[in-house]
C-alpha cells in the first residue's frame, strides 16, 4: 500500500516538476534576451561616444583661432541706503501661544500709493543637470581610486591603472591625440564614477566643476593634463565648454546661462565663455569644437549639495517683539557658498539677487530654526504672521555695509545671513523672502530701488498699504530694512513708481 501511495505521489509530482523546469527555462531565456539587449544597446552607446569623440578630436586638429580676453565684469557699486527706524513704531503682533487667530488690526492710516506697472526682469527657470553624451558602462577590471575631501565629503573617482595621459606638446595635434587617448574605453571608469559622484552628492553644476578640478589636479597635479582631463569629463557629462591655449598653458572655458562677475571671458559666436582658472589670461587660441546637445552652466541652485554636516555653534536671534529663534549652520555649506560666483542674467545686474533668494534652506536649518518661528506665527492671519517675520528680520540682526566688511558688494544666501554677524538690505530681503514663502506660503518678489533692496508680498486676503501690481496681483511692500515699520510701509525717499520687480520662483 505504501509503495502504491509513493508511486502515485511521484506520478503527480512529475508534471509539476516538468512545469517548474519549463518556467525556469522561460525565465532564463527572457533574462538572456534582456541581457543581450542591454549588451547590444551599450555597444551602440559606446560606438556613438567613440565616433563623437573622434569627430571632436578631428575638429580640434584644425587651427585654433585667436580671441582677445574681455575684462571681468563687476557688480555696480551703488551708494547704499542707510537703514531707517520708523518714527512711530508699529508694534509687531506678539507671538500667539494658542491656535486662536487674533482679530485683524485696524488698517494703517497712511495713504496708499498706487503704482504704475514696474519694470520686471524674469530670470530663466532652473534647468536640470545636463545629460551625458551617452550612458557609460565600464569594463569590470581593476582601476586606481583617487579620493578628495570636497567640503567634508569623501569623493572617489576611478582612473585606469595604466594611465599614461601625456600632452607631448601644446598644439592642436598633440591635444587631439591626448583627447583620443581619454576617449578610450579604459577611461570609462573615470566618466562613470564622476557622474555617480555628481548624483550621490547632489552636486550642482558649479560644485561638479569644482569637484572635477580638485580630483584631476590631485591625480595629475596642476598641469595641462589636469585641465584636459577636467574638460573631457565636463564634455562627457554634457556641459558646454571650450579649450583654449597660450604658448605654455591650456585653459578650460565654460559657457554660463548667467553673466559671471569677476571672471574674464571670451566671446565665441555671441556666447561668453569664462576662464575658470585662477590665472589671468590675455589673448589665447581657442578651438570651436563642440557637441550637439551641450548645455551651459546653470548658476541657480534647485537643491543644495548634500555636504557632510559640520554644525557651527548655535546662534540665538531675538527680535524687539520678543520672538526668539536658535540656529546652527553647516560650516561646510557656508564655505561652499563663499566660493559661489555672483552673476546676473541678460546683462541686468539687479537679477543677481534672484539666484540667492531662490535657493532653498538646508533641512537641518529648517528643523532647528523653523519650529520657533512657526510657534510665533501660529494662529495668526497672513498679514500678522508676515508682520512677525518682518519684525524679526528687521530687529534681530545687526546692520553692516559690504564695502566696510567685505571690501565690495557681497550678497548672502539666506543661510549666510543667519551665520555672519552683519547683513545689509539685500541680505535681509533675501532671507525674509525665503521665510515668508516657506512659513506663510505666500508669493514674494524683490523690489529694487537705486541703492536699496526690499520685498513685496502677495496676500490672499485684503491688506492695505503701499503696493505694486505684477501679473494682475497686488504685492504689498514689506521692507526688512525699515526698522519697526509694519506691512505696507515704504522707506522714505523710495519711489514705488520707479521700482523694479525681480520675480522669484
Amino acid at each position: 500500500m505504501r509503495k502504491t501511495i509513493i508511486f502515485l505521489v511521484l506520478c503527480a509530482a512529475m508534471p509539476m516538476a516538468a512545469q517548474d523546469r519549463g518556467f525556469d527555462d522561460f525565465v532564463k531565456k527572457q533574462n538572456d534576451k534582456f541581457n543581450q539587449f542591454k549588451s547590444d544597446k551599450q555597444a551602440e552607446y559606446d560606438a556613438f561616444r567613440k565616433r563623437a569623440n573622434e569627430q571632436f578630436a578631428e575638429f580640434m586638429r584644425q587651427k585654433w583661432a585667436e580671441f582677445p580676453v574681455h575684462e571681468a565684469e563687476k557688480p555696480v557699486q551703488e551708494k547704499p541706503v542707510e537703514p531707517i527706524v520708523f518714527e512711530e513704531p508699529t508694534p509687531a503682533p506678539k507671538p500667539n501661544p494658542s491656535p486662536t487667530p487674533k482679530p485683524e488690526p485696524d488698517a494703517d492710516s497712511q495713504p496708499v500709493q498706487i503704482a504704475v506697472k514696474p519694470k520686471v526682469e524674469v530670470v530663466p527657470p532652473p534647468t536640470p543637470a545636463p545629460e551625458p553624451i551617452a550612458p557609460v558602462t565600464p569594463k569590470e577590471e581593476p582601476y586606481k581610486k583617487v579620493s578628495i575631501v570636497y567640503y567634508g565629503n569623501l569623493i572617489t573617482i576611478g582612473f585606469p591603472l595604466n594611465d599614461n595621459l601625456k600632452l607631448l606638446a601644446l598644439d592642436e595635434n598633440a591635444i587631439a591625440d591626448a583627447w583620443v587617448e581619454l576617449a578610450g574605453s579604459q577611461y570609462d571608469i573615470c566618466v562613470k564614477t564622476a557622474l555617480d559622484a555628481r548624483q550621490a552628492n547632489a552636486l550642482c553644476d558649479w560644485a561638479y566643476m569644482q569637484m572635477l578640478q580638485a580630483v584631476t589636479e590631485k591625480h595629475y597635479g596642476k598641469t595641462n593634463e589636469a585641465v584636459l582631463a577636467q574638460a573631457f569629463l565636463m564634455t562627457q557629462s554634457g556641459y558646454r565648454i571650450r579649450l583654449g591655449m597660450s604658448d605654455t598653458k591650456l585653459y578650460m572655458l565654460v559657457a554660463s546661462q548667467y553673466d559671471i562677475f569677476r571672471m574674464p571671458f571670451y566671446t565665441l559666436d555671441g556666447t561668453k565663455f569664462y576662464n575658470v582658472s585662477s590665472e589671468k589670461s590675455t589673448k589665447i587660441r581657442i578651438t570651436n569644437a563642440k557637441w550637439d546637445k551641450e548645455q551651459s552652466l546653470s548658476l541657480q541652485l534647485t537643491q543644495l549639495p548634500d555636504l557632510t554636516n559640520d554644525p557651527t555653534t548655535e546662534r540665538t536671534l531675538t527680535s524687539r517683539a520678543g520672538v526668539t529663534a536658535t540656529v546652527s549652520l553647516n560650516k561646510n555649506l557656508i564655505d561652499f557658498f563663499n566660493s559661489y560666483p555672483q552673476a546676473c542674467f541678460n546683462g541686468d545686474q539687479t537679477t543677481r539677487w534672484a539666484a540667492y533668494a531662490n535657493t532653498p534652506v538646508e533641512p537641518s536649518v529648517k528643523n532647528l530654526l523653523y519650529p520657533s518661528l512657526k510657534k510665533a506665527i501660529n494662529g495668526l492671519n497672513e498679514k500678522n504672521a508676515t508682520a512677525v517675520l518682518l519684525n524679526w528680520v528687521q530687529t534681530a540682526f545687526e546692520y553692516g555695509y559690504d564695502d566696510k566688511i567685505w571690501g565690495s558688494d557681497r550678497a548672502f544666501f539666506a543661510q549666510e545671513t543667519l551665520y555672519y554677524p552683519y547683513c545689509d538690505c539685500e541680505d535681509r530681503a533675501i532671507l525674509f523672502s525665503r521665510l515668508v514663502r516657506d512659513l506663510v506660503g505666500l508669493d514674494v518678489v524683490l523690489l529694487y530701488y537705486p541703492g536699496h533692496l526690499a520685498t513685496a508680498v502677495a496676500f490672499n486676503e485684503n491688506v492695505t498699504g503701499d503696493y505694486l501690481v505684477y501679473n494682475n496681483r497686488k504685492y504689498i511692500v514689506c521692507d526688512p530694512t525699515y526698522i519697526n515699520a509694519g506691512v505696507g510701509r515704504t522707506m522714505p525717499d523710495m519711489n514705488n513708481q520707479q521700482a523694479q520687480i525681480i520675480a522669484l520662483k
